[in-house]
C-alpha cells in the first residue's frame, strides 16, 4: 500500500504538471479513474487511466503530444491521459478517442468514483447527459462489442481481446449491480459477487485476463461468450 501510495504522488504531480502547461489550451480538470483507485492495482503491471475533461479549445494532437510525453516519463507502464470533452458530457458530438470508445454516458455511471487531481471540481449534476440505469450500461456494452470487437474476431484479428474482455467484465458487474446494489468495480471481487448462474463465465473472463489477455482461449471461448452475451441481450 506504501508503494501504491508513493506512486499514486509522484502520477499526480506529473498531471499537475500537464495541468498547468494545457490550461490555457483547454484543459478544465484532470482526474484519476480505474484500477490505480482500487485494491486491483499492481505497480508492475496495471495500467494507469486518467481523464482530461476539455473545452472545444483543446486540440487532440495535444492529447497525443502529452501521451508522448507520459510513455517517455513511465518507460514500460500504460500511463494516459485521455481527453474527454465537455461537450460530449452535455450530449454533443463525439469526437474523442475515449467517448469513442467508451459511451460518453457510460463513463458518467462511474463519475462517482472518479478522483480529482487538479482543476474543477464536477458534480454529476454539472452534465447535461441523463443518467442511465444498469439495463441500459449492459445494452451499450454489448452494443460497442458486436459493432467494435465480433467483426474483428470474424475476420481473426484477436488484438482487441482486452478491450473485448474487459467489456464483458464490465457487463457483469452491472448485472451485479443490479441484483445487489451499486459497488465499485475490481476484478478481485467480481466472482464473488457473481450469482452462480454467471460464475463459469466470469470464471473464464478472470483467467483470460490473468494469462495476459490469452488470445488463443478467446479464440477457442468466442461461440460460448457469444452465446453468453445473446442472452443477456
Amino acid at each position: 500500500m506504501r508503494i501504491k501510495q508513493k506512486q499514486i504522488k509522484l502520477i499526480e504531480s506529473i498531471l499537475k504538471e500537464i495541468y498547468e502547461k494545457y490550461k490555457d489550451r483547454g484543459i478544465l480538470s484532470i482526474y484519476l479513474w480505474g484500477s490505480i483507485l482500487t485494491e486491483d492495482f499492481n505497480p508492475k503491471s496495471s495500467d494507469i487511466d486518467s481523464i482530461a475533461i476539455v473545452n472545444e479549445k483543446s486540440k487532440i494532437k495535444d492529447n497525443k503530444k502529452i501521451n508522448n510525453f507520459l510513455k517517455s516519463r513511465f518507460p514500460g507502464i500504460d500511463f494516459k491521459l485521455n481527453y474527454l470533452y465537455l461537450d460530449e458530457l452535455n450530449g454533443g458530438k463525439v469526437k474523442s478517442r475515449l467517448a469513442k470508445v467508451i459511451a460518453p454516458n457510460l463513463l458518467l455511471l462511474d463519475f462517482k468514483t472518479w478522483r480529482l487531481v487538479t482543476g474543477k471540481n464536477y458534480s454529476r449534476e454539472d452534465f447535461k447527459l441523463k443518467k442511465i440505469d444498469f439495463d441500459k450500461a449492459v445494452r451499450l456494452n454489448l452494443d460497442a462489442a458486436n459493432k467494435n470487437h465480433l467483426p474483428l474476431f470474424k475476420r481473426g484479428d484477436f488484438s482487441i481481446t482486452p478491450y473485448f474482455i474487459k467489456n464483458l467484465m464490465k457487463v457483469c458487474h452491472y448485472l451485479n449491480q443490479k441484483d445487489i446494489g451499486e459497488h465499485v468495480f475490481m476484478y478481485k471481487e467480481l466472482l464473488r459477487k457473481s450469482p452462480k448462474k454467471r460464475k463459469k463465465i466470469v470464471k473464464l473472463l478472470l483467467k483470460i485476463r490473468k494469462d495476459n489477455w490469452d488470445k488463443s482461449l478467446t479464440k477457442k471461448n468466442l461461440p460460448l461468450l457469444i452465446e453468453f452475451m445473446n442472452v443477456i441481450k
